[in-house]
């Protein structure tokens, strides 16, 4: 099937729970709040809110 995210490949994607946990953060909203920011970026997949693996490593500075 394929994926439904405009070019981005669902293994460069990391859900909204994973991103929490791989920042350090308790809190899923404290990562909505960066992607609401424009300091991750997001994609739907259907209902789901998935992170970039590559804001992700920006934001932590790899």
């Amino acid at each position: 099937m394929p994926a439904a995210n405009h070019g981005t490949s669902r293994s460069r994607l990391e859900s909204l729970k994973t991103a929490t946990e791989s920042l350090g953060f308790k809190d899923e909203r404290v990562t909505m709040r960066l992607v609401r920011e424009g300091k991750l970026k997001a994609v739907m997949v259907g209902r789901r809110v998935m992170i970039t693996t590559k804001s992700l490593d920006a934001f932590a500075g790899v």
